[in-house]
């Protein structure tokens, strides 16, 4: 795992747990980002796919669904114990699926060229991400393709932003870093994205920043408590060694501001993404 190894005791870890207790929860919220990915990537029949960051498995899921019994995805995580329970769900689609504990930014995957590299908020990490995307490219296929989504900036993005004012207003600031390094929010600047993906080889480059409408039936207690144990909000609460009743606090900030996205459909919450696509015109299997 190398340079990644910070990623991966992070995954393994107790932050990285939490995506398997909220797992129904962030299911239900990003399922809206899925369905944009798909839209964009536009998966065909039989297609061979690499889904990067697959956690629990709901994005390999739902391109698994439009590839038919000829379909193949690999699903990749750095994560054992989300891959477990990927697998553990993995009878619920039509198409074939494998689910590999691989880095990406340094592992092979043995066997044919693939068709398509999707991810949704998993590829924002990598310590070299001109190097992991380098490696990236070599799994694909002349004409192969590369769709990808992250999160645009956080302010405008209330699913990041009001956790983290709730946190900040209980707790203090957090800690400053560079707004290109590697995390949830590290593929905001569109223009470093781009870079990075022609650096490592790919061509017809595009990039899309994009409203989405992240959709729970709530109630809306339900959403400030996933939104208030995952992102900057668990950063800060960790810094300043947040205790039961800080949380407490903190979901119940999220509660108070969420309940203007209440609807009568659910909750319903804008989300600004950045959607990436990229071909690879001249491989170089490794």
């Amino acid at each position: 795992m190398g340079q990644n190894q910070s990623q991966v005791e992070y995954w393994n870890s107790t932050p990285g747990q939490k995506w398997i207790r909220f797992e129904e929860e962030l299911d239900k919220v990003f399922e809206a980002v899925n369905d944009q990915l798909i839209e964009r990537a536009q998966p065909i029949k039989g297609e061979r796919i690499v889904d990067i960051g697959c956690g629990t498995g709901a994005t390999t899921r739902a391109f698994a669904q439009r590839l038919g019994p000829a379909g193949f995805v690999t699903a990749i995580d750095i994560s054992e114990p989300l891959l477990s329970r990927a697998r553990g769900r993995s009878s619920e689609v039509l198409a074939s699926t494998d689910y590999r504990l691989i880095d990406a930014q340094t592992d092979t995957i043995p066997g044919d060229l693939f068709n398509l590299v999707v991810s949704r908020f998993g590829v924002m990490f990598f310590a070299d991400p001109v190097a992991a995307f380098k490696n990236i490219r070599s799994w694909l296929a002349p004409g192969g393709r590369v769709v990808l989504a992250g999160w645009a900036a956080i302010d405008g993005n209330p699913w990041f932003e009001v956790p983290r004012d709730g946190a900040v207003a209980r707790l203090g600031p957090p800690d400053t870093s560079d707004p290109n390094s590697p995390g949830p929010l590290g593929f905001q600047n569109t223009n470093y994205v781009t870079s990075i993906l022609a650096k490592a080889g790919f061509s017809d480059i595009s990039a899309e920043r994009a409203l989405t409408m992240l959709r729970h039936p709530g109630p809306v207690e339900a959403v400030a408590a996933l939104a208030a144990n995952i992102g900057p909000s668990a950063r800060i609460i960790k810094k300043y060694n947040g205790t039961s009743k800080d949380v407490e606090e903190i979901t119940a900030y999220v509660v108070n501001e969420f309940r203007k996205f209440e609807s009568d459909e659910g909750m319903l919450i804008p989300a600004w993404l950045n959607f990436f696509s990229a071909l690879n015109s001249t491989p170089d299997r490794q």
